[in-house]
């Protein structure tokens, strides 16, 4: 199921391609990632007190960017900011963060803490 930000609206999609990447109800490119994402630059900032900043930045097969910010302390982190193609989008629309996004995080020491909303990029 894909699931648009912008307008909250869920819908389903068939086709052997991915999803064109925008909301067939308002046009917003704010939805769940069209394929897997992949990831194109992470920074890190870490300070001498354990508390840090992950920021992955990735692309999906519609070349829309999602830009995802994780800050942890003490090797747990959360999701505190995306955007999908310069929109923001509600953190707490989450559920959990793409396996991608995750592994790249997990490479810095991070665990990601997860939310308990049924939508969010997969």
């Amino acid at each position: 199921m894909e699931h648009c930000f912008a307008c909250e609206t869920d819908y389903g999609y068939l086709g052997g391609s991915p999803h064109r990447g925008t909301c067939p109800a308002c046009g917003s490119p704010a939805v769940t990632p069209a394929g897997e994402l992949s990831v194109v630059e992470t920074t890190a900032w870490e300070s001498a007190n354990g508390l840090s900043t992950i920021h992955v930045s990735a692309t999906d097969t519609s070349a829309r960017r999602f830009e995802f910010v994780i800050a942890a302390r003490r090797g747990r982190g959360e999701l505190v900011c995306l955007a999908i193609d310069g929109v923001e989008v509600p953190t707490d629309a989450m559920c959990s963060v793409p396996s991608a996004v995750a592994a790249t995080v997990s490479a810095h020491g991070i665990g990601i803490s997860e939310g308990a909303s049924p939508h969010g990029p997969q």
